[in-house]
């Protein structure tokens, strides 16, 4: 079970057990656990990292980074959200 903690520092609990993050992979976390449902990739990139040159490819990699730790089920991705 995924239990993400949003009051004091953003923390992320899978089967009980804390789950080490980066700042920018718990960030994107808490957004998305508190703006449920499908997100446009190109909108949350440029939310995300506004001054890099091609800000999907961070997208691309810190999605895969959260289905890694948290397990496939807690980040639903398509091609375009």
């Amino acid at each position: 079970m995924l239990r993400v903690q949003l009051l004091g520092d953003i923390t992320a609990f899978r089967d009980g057990r804390t789950v080490p993050l980066s700042a920018p992979h718990r960030r994107l976390l808490a957004f998305l656990a508190l703006h449920p449902g499908p997100h446009e990739r190109d909108a949350l990139a440029a939310r995300f990292w506004p001054d890099v040159p091609d800000p999907r490819a961070n997208l691309r990699t810190a999605v895969w980074v959260l289905r890694r730790s948290l397990g496939d089920d807690a980040v639903i991705a398509t091609r375009t959200r």
